[in-house]
């Protein structure tokens, strides 16, 4: 089991910074997990800064917008944050900015319809990060939310070894309130949830605020998973279900604290998704730090702007250590869905290698919903066709990783359960057709 803490570090951040401004840029053509996008531009074109650049096929609001002005060098491969190959348009910075740098007038959301709103959140195509690996359009979720009633918002994070959203909520309380606020008049809903770590240090300065259509719930986060939908709504039933006259359920909207702030920068100051609030950090840095970062920057130009290394990393940890993915090029670029980057050196983890399975049942025991990662593993990995009951068991995994925390064997489970979901996803679509 892991362990969950209120974690004191928060408090020696005092303030975010702006990452320097790189010479060129690599934007990934697919900055969620359910689109890629078609670049509009090729190699010679100039291009403004918010300009859209690339454009999905198959959902023409989903667009990418340049994060620079400048001159567009080649559309080629890059390594994404999540590990996958895919194509990014590098663009070289040159010309005037249209939004660094000038004045922006804040627009008065209250005065907008529910559709000029959402038509903003289109149109600036922003990304809901609440779960970070596997991050969807904003626009495109808010029209699916047919069934919900209330605005869900985690302003901690899901992964303890992260403190991203924690630190945005930390500086840009006020903006996340407003991006809530903004996103529940879109959506009609008149029931904002804020969840809240119950063990933060300050937090009576927040629940003293007066905030009529807000409602706080402390979580008490004493291990991993924390902060899923299913412990969200466990926890309201628990401590706020009798004083309240509403409920909340997995169909509700969940956002957290970084796409709250997007909101706000989207809504009010009419400014595109082009730059993402980055927590660096590891022990092959000389410090920590909480950096807004244009989309596209790699994490060598991140790195040579915090002084290099302390130490030669030997795992580079994206979105965190439990629910993140490890790369190995320092030339991957951020994505709208980057909330952290860890350099850490050889003496920072353990043995890597995958083992067999030695059925020790532990990940039966650590698994919330309670199905069978093992048996699930091993029938995936031979080849073997699963009982149908245990096959359609994999719709209830939560993808919180813990089965794969507690496998002294290493072996990856909660991928597999992943595969065998999402085989038989196309099973059943083709037998629809």
């Amino acid at each position: 089991m892991i362990t969950y803490t209120a974690n004191n570090s928060l408090q020696d951040y005092k303030y975010t910074q702006t990452a320097f401004l790189p010479h060129n840029l690599l934007v990934p053509l697919s900055q969620d997990s359910g689109h890629t996008c078609k670049s509009l531009v090729k190699s010679g074109d100039r291009v403004s800064e918010g300009q859209i650049i690339a454009r999905a096929d198959d959902y023409l609001d989903i667009t990418i917008h340049s994060p620079l002005p400048g001159t567009i060098l080649d559309v080629e491969a890059c390594v994404s944050p999540n590990g996958k190959l895919e194509h990014a348009i590098r663009i070289e910075m040159e010309g005037k900015f249209s939004y660094l740098g000038k004045k922006l007038e804040a627009a008065d959301w209250q005065k907008m319809s529910s559709s000029e709103i959402i038509r903003k959140i289109r149109e600036k195509s922003l990304v809901n990060t609440f779960k970070t690996n596997e991050p969807v359009n904003l626009a495109s979720q808010i029209e699916k939310a047919k069934k919900a009633q209330a605005l869900i918002v985690r302003l901690f994070d899901e992964d303890p070894t992260r403190i991203t959203d924690s630190l945005v909520f930390k500086f840009y309380f006020d903006q996340i309130v407003t991006g809530s606020q903004i996103l529940a008049k879109a959506m009609g809903f008149n029931k904002i949830v804020f969840a809240i770590n119950k063990e933060l240090k300050n937090k009576d300065e927040y629940l003293s605020k007066e905030l009529s259509d807000i409602h706080f719930l402390e979580m008490g986060i004493v291990r991993y998973p924390c902060g899923t939908p299913r412990e969200i709504c466990s926890a309201f039933s628990r401590n706020l279900k009798k004083t309240k006259d509403f409920v909340i359920t997995k169909n509700d909207l969940f956002i957290d604290s970084s796409t709250a702030y997007d909101i706000y920068k989207a809504v009010v100051m009419d400014i595109p998704s082009m730059s993402k609030l980055v927590h660096f950090s590891g022990n092959c840095l000389y410090a920590s730090c909480l950096l807004e970062v244009k989309i596209g920057t790699t994490f060598r130009d991140i790195v040579n702007q915090l002084g290099g290394f302390a130490k030669k990393p030997a795992l580079v940890i994206v979105n965190g250590a439990l629910s993140g993915v490890s790369v190995s090029d320092l030339d991957v670029p951020v994505t709208k869905y980057v909330k952290s980057v860890t350099f850490n050196s050889s003496k920072s983890f353990t043995d890597e290698h995958i083992y067999s399975c030695i059925n020790c049942g532990d990940c039966r025991a650590a698994c919330p919903v309670h199905i069978s990662p093992d048996i699930i593993y091993n029938n995936a990995v031979n080849f073997k066709e699963l009982p149908e009951q245990i096959e359609k068991s994999t719709f209830a995994c939560i993808d919180c990783g813990r089965c794969n925390t507690v496998c002294p064997a290493r072996l990856p489970l909660c991928q597999s359960i992943s595969v065998v979901k999402q085989r038989l996803i196309n099973k059943n679509k083709e037998e629809k057709q």
